[in-house]
């Protein structure tokens, strides 16, 4: 039988699966509340279909050759997100969670909140290198927080992930900053002085903004309410300062380099056992809530909507959103038509001056980040198309490296239908959208770094630091 032949993509099919896929995704999960797993499926199925019966390929190859591959380098992601479920529901049981939002409720005030979110998230995540890690225990602490203190959940959504988001590039222990500096062929320090030039701006901007909307919201406390719940916890849990130790165990094997997922079990099971001796649960007890999410009755219902979640069942459309969206990556890029897109864009945008190639470079990582969900590509894609003319240009390959992550790591995360976007959303119980405004840090990196090569502003030459070097 005749193998027919495969056909390199135009620029005009390549661009139809993303012209597809914005329609659907804009208007099905923006507009209509549709679900993201099926909105993404059927654009996956578009995919399928144009490279079949327009390319050339077979539907063995493109699930040995390119869905298969990407979906094992998102297990590690996948897995987290398996993880997160059953870890809220032993905090929850545990009392972790809420003597957090106990001890939050006593401290902090609504005219520090959001400063305060943001700085305790960016330094839970550049000590543990991990933003997931910092919003599944932290992060969902302080919005128990700020809900008892009546600041807008979104914004605090924004603040912590900005948090989040501030230590998984700065962290010399996160695996994007690893991978940013390895793509790019640099130093992982040099790499992480030169992200200070954007990342140091743009936390700060946030910060600013945070505290100035924090003094139109200091009128609207409700000391009624904080004393409620307050009541209503400590009526429910024993508290105790060895609750804490889920968070600060899990915290101290992310510094020493213990990988996520071992570290979350130990996490998890130090829970469990506290449950059982501290909170007086049942074996059954802790399972069930570890599998479907918190099931408290209190006389509070502010109190139970706050508790009753988690739960590996929680995570359930999440795990199939992500999938469904690496099934997509997977036939975008093994059929090259993601290449394509990207070449074009690289062709028409660098035309020998600085500034379009640190623009041309952002923005082939936020289009990769926005078509693929995934902040390992949105780094990896613009790393190695641009890398050869950054060297052209003499250009310091931590200029690179600073940029892919200005413009992957932190876009990902105000993606809806990304792996990031999910688990904030998910994590935090705030759709993306509605805090992706407030996640000011995630957009305005970016920005910098674009005023930064149009000005020619922290753009090193090799030239320039070996002749200082010799000084």
């Amino acid at each position: 039988m005749k193998v027919k032949e495969k056909k390199q993509p135009t620029l005009g099919i390549a661009m139809l699966p993303i012209i597809f896929a914005v329609i659907l995704l804009v208007w099905g999960v923006g507009m209509l509340k549709a679900n993201a797993a099926i909105i993404l499926l059927m654009i996956s199925m578009f995919v399928t279909v144009l490279s079949i019966f327009t390319l050339g390929y077979t539907w063995d190859e493109l699930m040995g050759k390119g869905i298969r591959p990407t979906i094992d380098r998102a297990m590690g992601a996948i897995l987290i997100l398996i993880m997160v479920g059953p870890l809220v529901g032993a905090w929850l049981i545990s009392g972790t969670i809420p003597y957090f939002i106990y001890l939050g409720l006593h401290i902090l005030t609504p005219k520090t909140f959001l400063v305060s979110a943001a700085v305790l998230c960016a330094i839970s995540s550049v000590m543990t290198g991990t933003s997931w890690g910092s919003a599944a225990t932290l992060g969902v602490a302080l919005m128990g927080v700020a809900y008892g203190l009546g600041v807008p959940l979104p914004i605090a959504a924004g603040a912590i992930v900005v948090g989040c988001y501030f230590g998984d590039k700065m962290s010399p222990i996160s695996d994007t900053t690893i991978l940013a500096a390895a793509t790019a062929e640099t130093d992982i320090f040099e790499h992480i002085k030169s992200m200070l030039w954007t990342t140091i701006p743009a936390f700060l901007i946030s910060l600013i903004v945070y505290q100035i909307f924090s003094f139109r919201i200091s009128g609207s406390i409700d000391y009624g309410r904080i004393n409620e719940l307050l009541n209503g916890i400590s009526a429910t849990f024993r508290l105790n300062p060895i609750l804490l130790l889920p968070p600060v165990v899990v915290f101290y094997l992310s510094f020493k380099k213990v990988p996520s997922i071992p570290a979350l079990w130990i996490g998890t099971v130090i829970a469990m056992v506290l449950a059982w001796t501290m909170q007086g649960a049942s074996f059954t007890g802790v399972i069930s809530m570890m599998y479907s999410g918190g099931s408290f009755d209190t006389p509070i219902p502010e109190l139970n909507n706050l508790l009753n979640r988690g739960g590996i069942t929680s995570m359930i459309s999440s795990i199939a959103t992500v999938f469904m969206a690496y099934i997509f990556a997977g036939q975008m890029e093994y059929t090259g038509m993601l290449d394509k897109i990207l070449d074009s864009l690289k062709n028409a945008f660098i035309k020998g001056k600085v500034g379009n190639l640190i623009f041309s470079t952002s923005i082939t990582g936020i289009i990769t980040g926005f078509v693929t969900g995934n902040s390992y590509l949105s780094i990896i894609v613009p790393g190695r198309i641009y890398q050869p003319v950054f060297n052209e240009y003499g250009i310091k390959r931590s200029v690179l490296s600073r940029t892919t992550e200005d413009s992957g790591t932190v876009i990902v995360p105000l993606v809806p239908w990304s792996a990031a976007g999910i688990y904030m959303a998910t994590t935090l119980g705030v759709p993306t959208l509605s805090y992706l405004p407030w996640a000011i840090m995630c957009y305005s990196g970016f920005i910098i770094a674009w005023i930064y090569g149009y000005i020619d502003k922290a753009i090193w030459r090799v030239k320039e630091t070996e002749e200082k070097a010799t000084v």
